[in-house]
């Protein structure tokens, strides 16, 4: 895991624009479970549905949809979320 984490840490050095959040979103998938223990995929989730008033149905729809296909405001929400401030991603982007 550790590896991993090193791994996405050094490719979330590259990202700076929001068109970067994207593809890094879209391109690396597991950086977003990496950190088993905090469930910060769920969290993100969680917080979105609220930031975006989303009810209950908009957000299974979403969250039932391909990787890829997930709306781009929500890529960058979950970057900004799970990598940028992410516990086990501290240092990124500073």
């Amino acid at each position: 895991m550790t590896s991993d984490i090193e791994y996405y840490k050094q490719l979330s050095k590259k990202v700076s624009t929001n068109h970067d959040k994207i593809n890094f979103f879209d391109q690396n998938q597991k950086a977003f479970y990496v950190d088993i223990y905090s469930d910060s995929w769920s969290k993100m989730m969680e917080a979105y549905a609220k930031a975006e008033n989303l009810s209950s149905e908009q957000l299974n729809k979403i969250e039932e949809m391909k990787w890829n296909e997930m709306p781009e405001n929500l890529k960058i929400f979950a970057y900004d979320f799970c990598i940028l401030n992410g516990f086990v991603f501290t240092g990124v982007g500073k």
